[in-house]
């Protein structure tokens, strides 16, 4: 048994031009996946620096605002004392 024929007689095995394109078709498909890969693997990394930023400023806005509010805390404090002073009529 023979194999399958073109209209003009040649086998369809035997395309050089077709067996060339799909050659390209293959290097560029991987060329371009590994532009893709290397794309994705600069995006992870921005996006770890991103999300290591993120942490380190998320850890300094939790230090101020315990440093706020202790300070708060001592102004309220100082508030009082003023106030039962000015009570005692030690301050005016």
């Amino acid at each position: 048994m023979s194999s399958p024929s073109r209209p003009d007689g040649r086998p369809y095995g035997s395309m050089p031009e077709l067996e060339a394109t799909l050659k390209d078709v293959v290097e560029d498909f991987a060329r371009h996946s590994r532009k893709n890969s290397e794309a994705i693997d600069v995006l992870v990394h921005a996006l770890k620096a991103v999300h290591q930023d993120l942490q380190q400023e998320k850890l300094r806005t939790q230090v101020l605002e315990a440093r706020l509010k202790k300070a708060e805390t001592g102004l309220s404090r100082l508030t009082r004392v003023v106030d039962a002073f000015r009570r005692q009529g030690w301050l005016q």
